[in-house]
C-alpha cells in the first residue's frame, strides 16, 4: 500500500498554521487570563472605593439618622458606579437606606449572573465619626459590565487570530511563490529531461539564493550532459559510418566496387529460395577474362587493373538494372539473372556482354588493351537442383567455351560438362 504524501506547499502550510495556531491560542490564553485576573483585581478595588465613597458622603446622614438624605446619597452614587444594589445598615442591624437596580432585559439579567460567577461583587466600608462606628455601607457590583469587558477582551483576541491567520496565509502564498514553485518547475524540468531527452531546457533564476543554487547547479548538469550526449553522438556516427565502411569492404570489391564472392552466393540463393522455389528460371553467367595474365606480364598490374574495371564496367552498362554483377576474384566475374524469360533470351544476354568486353579497352597509359572473355551459362532447375550445383554448372561451361576459343559463349551441357565442380567460397 502507497502512502500519500503530503507536497511541499502542503507540509509548510500544515506547519505556519500549527506554528500560528500555538502562537495565537498560547497569546489568547495568556491575554485572557491576565486580563481576567485584572478585572477581578480592579473589581474589588473598585468596589471597596465605593464603597467608602458612600460612607463618607452619608456620613451625616447616618450619624444623624436621616433616612431621606441617606436614600439621596445612597441612590446617587449608585447610579452612577452602576451598581446592582447598595445598602446602609445601622450598628442595631436595621437599614437606613437602600437601593436596588432593576435589569432592563433578560440579557442584562444573564450578565448580571455571569458576573456574579466570574467576579467578586460585594464589598463594605463602616461609616465612622470621631472614631465612633454608626453603621456600614455594603454595595453590589453589576457584574454584567465587567462581563462585556471579558468579552472585549476575547473580541481583541479573536481579531489577533483572524490577523495572524491571514498573515500565515499571506505568507504561505509567498512561500509557494519563492520556494515551491520554483521547486516544482525544476522537478518538471529534470523529469522532462529524463524522459523526453530535452537537454535543451535550463531552470530559470529563482528568488531564493539556495534555490537558484540548486537550479544553476542543475543547469550546469544538464549542460555537461547535453555536452556528453553529443559526443556519443558523434561517436556514433562515425561507429556507424565505420561498421557500415566495414561492412561494404566485407562483401565488395575494392577495385571495382562490385559485390564479392561471398555477397553473390547469397545473392543466388535468396533468388533460389524466393524466385526459384516459386517456379521461375535463374540463370548464373560465369566470366573469365581471357588475356589478363599476358596483360599483367607484358604492362604491368596497374593495366592488368584498368582493364578489370572497365570489364566490370561493360558488364553492368549491357544488365542495366536487371541483374547482380560480382567479382569472384581474380579476372573472374559472375551475373546473376533472376527471373529470365526464357533460356535462349539469357545466352543472347550472355553474347551481348562477350561483344561488349571484345572491344579494346583505351588507356591515357598503356594505350590499346586487347580484351576478351569467355563466359558460361547454367540455368536453375533446368541444369542444377542447388546453390553450389548452380555455379559449378556455369564455371563448367566457360571452361569449356574457354578451352574451345577465346570470347564464346556456351551454355551448360551435362552430357559434355558433366556435374561441375562445385565452387565454395
Amino acid at each position: 500500500m502507497t502512502l500519500a504524501r503530503p507536497s511541499l506547499l502542503q507540509a509548510l502550510r500544515r506547519a505556519h498554521v500549527r506554528l500560528g495556531l500555538a502562537a495565537v491560542v498560547g497569546a489568547g490564553v495568556v491575554l485572557t487570563l491576565l486580563s481576567f485576573l485584572t478585572l477581578r483585581n480592579y473589581v474589588d478595588q473598585n468596589l471597596r472605593l465605593v464603597a467608602r465613597s458612600i460612607a463618607y458622603s452619608a456620613e451625616a446622614a447616618t450619624v444623624f439618622d436621616d433616612a431621606a438624605s441617606a436614600h439621596d446619597v445612597l441612590t446617587m452614587i449608585a447610579g452612577q458606579e452602576g451598581l446592582q444594589s447598595a445598602v446602609i445598615v445601622r450598628t442595631d442591624g436595621a437599614r437606613l437606606a437602600s437601593y436596588m437596580r432593576d435589569p432592563d432585559n433578560a440579557f442584562d439579567e444573564s450578565l448580571m449572573q455571569a458576573g456574579s460567577v466570574l467576579f467578586p461583587l460585594q464589598a463594605g466600608a463602616p461609616v465612622t465619626h470621631q472614631g465612633n462606628s454608626y453603621g456600614q455601607v455594603i454595595v453590589r457590583g453589576n457584574g454584567g459590565v465587567y462581563v462585556l469587558f471579558l468579552v472585549k477582551v476575547l473580541a481583541a483576541v479573536a481579531l489577533c487570530t483572524a490577523l495572524i491567520g491571514w498573515r500565515v496565509s499571506h505568507l504561505s502564498r509567498r512561500i509557494e511563490r519563492d520556494i515551491v514553485r520554483p521547486l516544482n518547475k525544476l522537478a518538471s524540468l529534470t523529469r522532462t529531461a529524463r524522459t523526453s531527452r530535452a537537454f535543451n531546457l535550463r531552470a530559470p533564476a529563482a528568488a531564493v539564493a539556495e534555490i537558484h543554487e540548486l537550479g544553476e547547479d542543475f543547469n550546469a548538469l544538464i549542460a555537461e550532459i547535453q555536452f556528453r550526449e553529443a559526443e556519443l553522438m558523434a561517436k556514433h556516427d562515425k561507429l556507424r559510418t565505420a561498421n557500415a565502411s566495414l561492412s561494404f569492404l566485407a562483401f565488395h570489391d575494392s577495385l571495382t566496387g562490385l559485390p564479392n564472392r561471398a555477397r553473390f552466393r547469397e545473392s543466388v540463393e535468396h533468388a533460389l529460395r524466393t524466385q526459384g522455389s516459386a517456379g521461375a528460371k535463374v540463370a548464373v553467367l560465369y566470366v573469365d577474362c581471357d588475356n589478363f595474365k599476358s596483360v599483367n606480364d607484358s604492362l604491368g598490374h596497374a593495366a592488368g587493373d584498368v582493364l578489370l574495371v572497365e570489364m566490370a564496367l561493360r558488364i553492368r552498362a549491357q544488365l542495366r538494372d536487371e541483374g547482380v554483377v560480382a567479382r569472384l576474384g581474380g579476372d573472374e566475374f559472375a551475373v546473376l539473372l533472376a527471373p529470365i524469360d526464357s533460356i535462349d533470351a539469357t545466352f543472347k544476354v550472355a553474347q551481348r556482354v562477350a561483344a561488349a568486353i571484345r572491344a579494346p579497352v583505351h588507356s591515357p597509359v598503356h594505350g590499346a588493351i586487347g580484351s576478351s572473355a569467355s563466359i558460361g551459362v547454367a540455368v536453375y532447375p533446368d541444369h542444377a537442383a542447388g546453390l553450389d550445383q548452380l555455379l559449378a554448372a556455369a564455371d563448367a561451361a566457360m571452361y569449356r567455351a574457354k578451352a574451345r576459343q577465346a570470347g564464346r559463349v556456351e551454355l551448360f551441357d551435362p552430357k559434355v560438362d558433366g556435374g561441375g565442380r562445385v565452387l565454395t567460397d
